[in-house]
C-alpha cells in the first residue's frame, strides 16, 4: 500500500497549517482592534470572506506543493518493493533544494554500495574458482590411491581389512569433494542443467551398486522396492528431472540412511521404495536407524547443522541434506522427513506430475 498520498501528505504538514491558520486569526484580531480604537466594526461577512480567501490561499499552496514532491516522493516509496538494485539507482528529477541535496546524497551512497557489492561478487567469485580447482586437483590423488588400492586387493601380502578400511575412507573422501563441487555449483545453478526423463529405480540401483562398499562396511542390507517394469510403472516411474542433480540427492539420502542406521548389534536396513500419492510419483528412502530427535527436524536442511546425532558421528558435515533440499528446490521438487528417536527416518522426494517438463521449477530458473 502506497504510503504517500495526499491525504498523508497534508498530515505531515499540520504543524504549517495550524500556524497558518492561528497568523490569519491574530491577523484579524488585530485589525478588528484597531478598527475598535477607532469607533468601527469589521462586518462578520467580511470577516468570514478574508477566511474562506485564506482557505481556499492554504489549500491552492498545498496542492501546488503535492504536485513539486508528488513523482519525487512516490518514486521513493515504490522503491521499497524494489526487488532489482538497478531498479534503486535511478530517482526523478529534482525540483527542490531538499530533492536535489537528497538525490546527490542517494547517488553517492548507491555509486559506493554498487562498487561495494562488485568487489565482494568478484572475490566471491575468487574464492570459490579456487575452491572448485583445488576440490578438482584433489580427485586425481583419490583416483590413484584407488588405483593402488585396487592393486592391493589382489596382493594377498597386504592385510584385507586394512585395504578395505583405507578404501572406504578414500570413497569418503571423493565423495566429500563432489558434494563440494556440488555445492560451489549451486551458485550457477541454471547453467549446470539439464531436463530429461528419468527412470527412478534405475537411478536408484546405480546409486546402491556405488554404494555396496559401504553397504557392506556398515553391515546395513539396501532393499529396493520397484514394481515390476512393464509399460505403465515405467510410465508411473519416469519423471521429469535432471538426471545428475537428482542422483546427488538420492545419493545424500542413501548416504546418511547408511551412517545413521549402521550401529552395534543391530541389524541395518535401508529401504528405497515408490508409490503414487494424489497423482504424484513419490520416492522414499527409509531406514531403522536412531532417527531424529523433535527438536533437530526443524534445522535439519540448515547447512552445517549435524544435530544430536549427527555430533556422534566425526565423518558429519551437515551439508548433506542442505544440498538435498537446495536441488530439490531448484529442480521443482519437494523434499520432506519423517523421524523420531529409536524409529528410523524416512525422507520423501515428491515428483509433480505435470506434462510441462518445467513445472513446479522456480522462475529465476527457468528464466535463463
Amino acid at each position: 500500500m502506497p504510503r504517500f498520498t495526499f491525504r498523508a501528505f497534508v498530515r505531515d504538514r499540520r504543524v504549517y497549517i495550524l500556524v497558518y491558520a492561528a497568523f490569519g486569526l491574530l491577523t484579524a484580531a488585530v485589525v478588528q482592534l484597531d478598527l475598535w480604537l477607532h469607533d468601527a466594526s469589521l462586518h462578520y461577512t467580511n470577516l468570514v470572506y478574508i477566511v474562506i480567501l485564506g482557505f481556499v490561499g492554504l489549500l491552492l499552496f498545498l496542492a501546488y506543493d503535492y504536485r513539486r514532491q508528488a513523482a519525487f516522493l512516490s518514486k521513493l516509496d515504490q522503491m521499497f518493493d524494489a526487488g532489482d538494485l538497478d531498479r534503486l539507482s535511478t530517482l526523478p528529477g529534482p525540483v527542490t533544494l531538499e530533492q536535489e541535496l537528497f538525490a546527490d546524497a542517494w547517488a553517492r551512497m548507491y555509486s559506493l554500495l554498487n562498487t561495494a557489492f562488485s568487489e565482494e561478487r568478484h572475490r566471491t567469485r575468487r574464492r570459490l574458482h579456487f575452491l572448485s580447482q583445488w576440490a578438482h586437483h584433489m580427485k586425481t590423488p583419490v583416483a590413484v590411491i584407488d588405483l593402488e588400492l585396487q592393486k592391493a586387493r589382489q596382493n594377498p601380502d597386504y592385510p584385507r581389512e586394512l585395504v578395505d578400511s583405507l578404501a572406504e575412507e578414500n570413497e569418503r573422501l571423493g565423495r566429500s569433494l563432489q558434494a563440494l563441487l556440488h555445492a560451489i555449483r549451486l551458485d550457477d545453478f541454471a547453467a549446470d542443467f539439464k531436463i530429461e526423463a528419468v527412470y527412478l529405480p534405475d537411478l536408484v540401483r546405480k546409486v546402491v551398486n556405488d554404494y555396496r562398499h559401504a553397504f557392506i562396511a556398515h553391515r546395513v542390507f539396501p532393499r529396493v522396492e520397484a514394481p515390476e517394469e512393464d509399460a505403465v510403472s515405467r510410465e508411473l516411474l519416469t519423471v521429469r528431472s535432471d538426471a545428475k542433480w537428482l542422483r546427488l540427492v538420492v545419493e545424500q539420502l542413501i548416504s546418511n540412511a547408511i551412517k545413521y542406521s549402521a550401529g552395534e548389534g543391530r541389524e541395518g536396513r535401508v529401504t528405497v521404495s515408490f508409490r503414487q500419492e494424489e497423482g504424484k510419483t513419490v520416492l522414499t528412502v527409509s531406514d531403522n536407524g536412531i532417527g531424529i530427535p523433535p527438536e533437530d527436524l526443524g534445522r535439519i536442511f540448515d547447512p552445517f547443522f549435524t544435530g544430536s546425532a549427527g555430533r556422534k558421528h566425526a565423518t558429519s558435515t551437515g551439508l548433506g541434506l542442505y544440498l538435498a533440499r537446495e536441488a530439490c528446490d531448484r529442480l521443482g521438487h519437494t523434499i520432506t522427513v519423517r523421524s523420531a528417536p529409536g524409529a528410523g527416518t524416512q525422507v520423501d522426494i515428491v515428483f509433480p506430475r505435470d506434462t510441462s517438463i518445467f513445472a513446479g521449477m522456480p522462475s529465476s530458473v527457468t528464466a535463463k
